[in-house]
């Protein structure tokens, strides 16, 4: 455990204060929340944040009523390879949100709930980098990767039987369809029903 006077003066390694203070209690509820993220290109440490989406999951249900789905007011240079999976032009985030204001109403929708994604830890890293340069803390929250689930299920029946662990050919085998891939509400709600789908049956 670093000194508390250490930990001051690392960004990122105090535990949120204030509004998101509740964020560090440990999670009694039942639901969960899936989230994604699409970015100027593909790299966690550079990567500009462009869109997030999130939807929180209770058992069999998808709460998409509720469901967070914003576009970055942003003037990034958009790595042309990305544009083509993500569609997101310069043009098309003219009329975004702030990214003060997405992290924030990011961090109200997630609360202390677990945070549940395809390759969650690249998302993971874009959403610290700027949480810590905003609000000086990173996410405590625990977090669920569902291809990881997948393997431990497959490997219970099938020990020797190569995997493919793409988004595509997770779908395709748990019988989930890919909804509008590389938008991130599309992909949150995919990914969603992959984690029913193991979870629950």
């Amino acid at each position: 455990m670093l000194p508390h006077w250490l930990r001051k003066h690392i960004p990122g390694q105090l535990p949120p204060e204030g509004r998101w203070r509740h964020m560090a209690e440990p999670y009694e509820g039942d639901e969960i929340v899936v989230l994604d993220c699409e970015t100027s290109i593909f790299d966690k440490k550079k990567g500009e944040l462009l869109s997030v989406a999130a939807v929180r999951v209770r058992g069999n249900e998808i709460l998409l009523a509720d469901a967070l789905d914003l576009t970055i007011r942003s003037d990034a240079v958009t790595d042309p390879n990305a544009v083509r999976v993500h569609y997101l032009r310069r043009e098309d985030r003219l009329n975004g949100v702030s990214l003060a204001e997405a992290i924030e109403k990011l961090l109200d929708f997630i609360g202390n709930r677990p945070i549940c994604g395809f390759y969650i830890e690249y998302d993971r890293a874009i959403l610290n980098r700027y949480i810590r340069q905003l609000h000086n803390f990173q996410l405590p929250n625990q977090f669920i990767e569902v291809s990881e689930i997948y393997v431990r299920k497959k490997r219970r029946l099938y020990p020797d039987l190569p995997l493919k662990l793409t988004f595509e050919a997770l779908a395709t085998d748990l019988n989930v369809p890919i909804i509008e891939r590389h938008t991130a509400i599309g992909d949150v709600i995919s990914t969603a029903l992959m984690h029913i789908k193991l979870t629950r049956f």
